[in-house]
């Protein structure tokens, strides 16, 4: 999902996470995946406050991944990529917690995308119930 970056672009992120998890029978994720894309577009935004952000929410192998991507460089030199790396991370410290107490794992670096930019991702594990089918 391609969102602006907008503050508003969070509440329509955790609308559109809600209702797949859902679609999919994945209700025990919704409030920490919820809350995670919320977190990770309102970073994103921070860093991109002018572009584009894309949301990807992906369950696989017990396992939902929520990725945002957004259009913010990589800084050639070295001391600044550090910088806005700690400012980047200082912007998740609740997302970190929440996906730690999760049990899952969260990390950061330079987007796979053609128009580069940075993808921030986080997994979080589902055990589905003995007898239930997966999604």
């Amino acid at each position: 999902m391609t969102l602006p970056a907008s503050p508003r672009s969070a509440g329509i992120a955790r609308q559109a996470v809600r209702a797949a998890l859902h679609a999919y029978a994945l209700d025990p994720l919704e409030p920490t995946a919820v809350q995670a894309a919320s977190e990770l577009l309102g970073s994103a935004w921070r860093m991109d406050p002018y572009g584009e952000l894309y949301l990807s929410v992906r369950f696989r192998d017990d396992e939902l991944r929520v990725i945002v991507y957004d259009a913010h460089p990589a800084h050639t030199h070295p001391r600044l990529a550090a910088l806005c790396e700690a400012r980047r991370r200082s912007t998740l410290r609740v997302f970190s917690a929440l996906v730690r107490d999760h049990g899952g794992n969260w990390g950061l670096g330079p987007s796979r995308e053609p128009g580069g930019g940075t993808r921030t991702w986080a997994t979080l594990p589902h055990r589905p119930l003995a007898g239930r089918a997966k999604a």
